[in-house]
């Protein structure tokens, strides 16, 4: 009884065949932490699938922030600070197997050995570059109306350009903080208060020369009938 057992047991049993494929990549950090101690060495290296290719050369760096590796695959000859690199960046996540062909030279180029020299990263610098560029973006946005028409854009844009204290509310312009400009945006449709009547007086004559260069340069660009 227990021999029968055993052999319906063993009837269920499906073996699974085995393929002719390469074995699984290794795990990504696994991976990128064996290749950073190797920075320099030549390494044999197979991508996956399925653009799959084998790459031999030094390895130039591995990053561990954007997990990608450079692998330079020109062979050096004379002076070889003077040679054009042939860099390969290859992303971990697509590297199928590698294989440490031999240990780093004392002249083997890396990161702080490569010619041109890499100079270090000002963060201060590029974080003061990011900030500057986006208070830009937040200004351009906060000067862009919102379901205004293109001429309105255009008008409130030329004020600006004329160094005019203006800003958006709704549809309205606000210019000086005491002139508001209602649509459809005319001389005539500016208004404050009675005591801020010499600042109305030149937002009117300021908004007539603006829109009157609109017109003209409007009329400039516009194509002319019968060719």
């Amino acid at each position: 009884m227990a021999d029968a057992s055993k052999r319906n047991s063993a009837a269920g049993k499906i073996a699974t065949p085995r393929t002719g494929s390469a074995p699984p990549a290794p795990p990504m950090l696994d991976t990128l932490e064996a290749l950073s101690k190797a920075i320099g060495a030549r390494i044999k290296l197979t991508t996956t699938a399925p653009h799959s290719q084998t790459l031999e050369g030094s390895l130039f760096t591995a990053c561990t922030i954007t997990n990608l590796v450079a692998v330079h695959t020109r062979t050096s000859s004379g002076n070889a600070s003077s040679q054009p690199g042939d860099y390969h960046i290859v992303p971990v996540s697509r590297i199928q197997s590698f294989q440490i062909t031999s240990l780093a030279s004392d002249g083997a180029q890396s990161i702080t050995t490569a010619q041109p020299s890499i100079g270090p990263v000002d963060i201060k610098r590029l974080r003061e570059r990011e900030e500057t560029r986006i208070r830009k973006l937040k200004e351009e946005d906060d000067n862009r109306g919102r379901g205004v028409s293109k001429e309105a854009q255009e008008i409130y844009d030329s004020l600006r350009r004329v160094n005019v204290p203006i800003r958006w509310h709704n549809a309205e312009m606000i210019v000086h903080e005491f002139v508001i400009i209602t649509p459809p945006y005319r001389p005539e449709d500016c208004r404050s208060a009675k005591d801020k009547s010499a600042i109305l007086t030149r937002v009117k004559q300021i908004l007539e020369g603006e829109k009157r260069k609109l017109k003209e340069r409007e009329s400039a660009t516009a194509p002319r009938k019968g060719g």
